[in-house]
């Protein structure tokens, strides 16, 4: 089994709190572009095609597929989203959204969390960037 192989089985949940579209990936290791592809069907059919707040929770993230950086800087996928917020604290994490701001920088703010809370205060208009959070693209 390699590291991609973990977390095979497990499947994204979708919800919406407060208009903020929240993706929460527990379980999943790998994100690959079917996934996101997915993530993006499944955002349209429950909130529709108007621009939305994204939260992911991503913290069992290890690896993900160039073709993500891509998909994720897609017209259509940057029209419709005003800021995501990833939340997840491993190191790797870090890297792999410091990677993606680096190469394919979208035009909605990215920020990264540690905490589930300051990322939904962030999403709702609070602001909140602790010492914990890590702004690593705000555009």
């Amino acid at each position: 089994m390699t590291v991609r192989d973990t977390g095979a089985g497990a499947a994204p949940e979708i919800r919406v709190e407060n208009d903020i579209v929240v993706h929460d990936l527990t379980g999943i290791s790998h994100l690959s572009r079917e996934l996101m592809r997915t993530l993006y069907k499944q955002r349209v059919h429950r909130a529709g095609m108007s621009p939305k707040m994204v939260a992911i929770i991503a913290s069992d993230v290890l690896t993900v597929d160039f073709e993500v950086q891509i998909y994720a800087s897609n017209p259509l996928v940057q029209a419709s989203t005003t800021a995501v917020a990833v939340i997840g604290d491993s190191f790797m994490l870090q890297h792999l959204t410091s990677m993606f701001l680096s190469y394919h920088a979208p035009a909605y703010p990215v920020r990264l969390f540690s905490h589930y809370d300051d990322a939904m205060q962030w999403l709702s208009g609070g602001n909140p960037v602790s010492s914990d959070d890590e702004i690593v693209g705000d555009r």
